[in-house]
């Protein structure tokens, strides 16, 4: 029986876990930033100035939206 055959079996179960989980990880990141420093991805718009989450107790728009009939 050899003896040390263990060892790059270690080392390439490690590489393979390198290029199956975190290269694409890294790969997404770069892109996202990228498409980021680009302007070709903007923040969300603010909420409209008539929505208040339910915090104000004289909400007019009984507790929905368009889909509710907000009148």
């Amino acid at each position: 029986m050899q003896e040390g055959t263990e060892g790059p079996i270690y080392l390439v179960e490690a590489l393979l876990f390198v290029l199956r989980c975190l290269v694409p990880l890294l790969l997404m990141l770069g892109l996202s930033y990228l498409l980021k420093r680009l302007g070709l991805i903007t923040p969300p718009p603010p909420p409209p100035p008539d929505r208040d989450n339910g915090h104000n107790g004289n909400n007019k728009t009984n507790g929905g939206g368009v889909a509710h009939g907000k009148a």
